[in-house]
């Protein structure tokens, strides 16, 4: 509970301009890093579903290929995402 209150002070003193110093602030970086991620990961699949239907108007010959494997190594890094999501989760709990 203490690492989201220390979040959400950072958060509205960043917003009014205020200089705070967080007692942890690994915590809050690993926070936002976790949350740039996951909307990273969710633009990265977006991208991909939009190069395919391009590949396939166009008939682009290996884009498609290429797109696959790409998606087959975004999707791995879903799994880690979702490790990353329970760890910040178990640790909030304590």
């Amino acid at each position: 509970m203490d690492k989201q209150i220390s979040h959400l002070i950072s958060e509205s003193c960043k917003k009014c301009g205020i200089d705070y110093k967080s007692i942890n602030p690994n915590y809050i970086t690993f926070t936002n890093d976790a949350q740039q991620l996951v909307q990273l990961y969710k633009d990265l699949i977006q991208i991909a579903g939009k190069l395919g239907e391009i590949a396939q108007r166009h008939n682009i010959c290996g884009l498609g290929v290429a797109l696959e494997k790409a998606i087959l190594k975004i999707n791995e890094l879903d799994h880690d995402l979702i490790r990353l999501a329970t760890k910040i989760r178990e640790e909030e709990q304590c």
